[in-house]
């Protein structure tokens, strides 16, 4: 019975984990990060040359130059006008609101043949920011839009809480196997 509490409770965690890391239509697929814009998807890589080698998939590590590449997928996606926006997240509503004071980084609609739209920005502030990422057909007759938000340079307390939950949950996981397995034998044994 206490074996599947804490199986019960380690999968709960790990799924608690899962979800704080959550990033509108942003994920992670078999070491490849994807954003999902109507029944399309683009990939999408981050780099801040300035600071590291090493790309990253949602939140920015620090404030700074970075360079953001999306990558469309599927051939539809290359065919429509693709428009970037990057908003501060000041607690909107909605995003229409305030939306050119909000507007942090916009790139016009646009078809991009290759595919590839790549844009460079200096992040001066951390804080909370939100990417939307439209693509719109030349007769207007599909609109895609997908919107992630995600942090600059905050990615230390979100480590922090992960580590600390997940080493909770660990300790929690060898009190009960201690218990269990090495005190009540103990117990039964005596």
């Amino acid at each position: 019975m206490k074996m599947r509490f804490l199986v019960a409770m380690t999968l709960a965690t790990v799924g608690w984990v899962a979800q704080a890391h959550a990033h509108g239509d942003v994920g992670s697929n078999q070491g490849q990060c994807l954003m999902k814009i109507g029944p399309d998807t683009m990939s999408f890589t981050g780099y801040q040359p300035l600071k590291s080698r090493e790309q990253f998939c949602d939140d920015i590590p620090d404030a700074g130059p970075t360079i953001i590449t999306l990558d469309a997928q599927q051939d539809e996606l290359r065919d429509m006008n693709l428009e970037m926006r990057v908003l501060r997240d000041v607690g909107q509503k909605d995003d229409n609101e305030n939306l050119e004071a909000n507007t942090e980084y916009f790139s016009p609609p646009k078809k991009y043949k290759t595919g590839t739209l790549t844009f460079d920005h200096n992040f001066a502030k951390e804080g909370k920011y939100i990417g939307i990422v439209k693509a719109k057909s030349d007769d207007g007759t599909k609109e895609y839009v997908a919107r992630f938000p995600f942090s600059v340079g905050l990615t230390a307390g979100k480590e922090l809480t992960t580590f600390i939950v997940l080493g909770a949950a660990g300790a929690v996981a060898f009190g009960l196997w201690y218990k269990h397995f090495i005190l009540d034998k103990k117990k039964k044994s005596a």
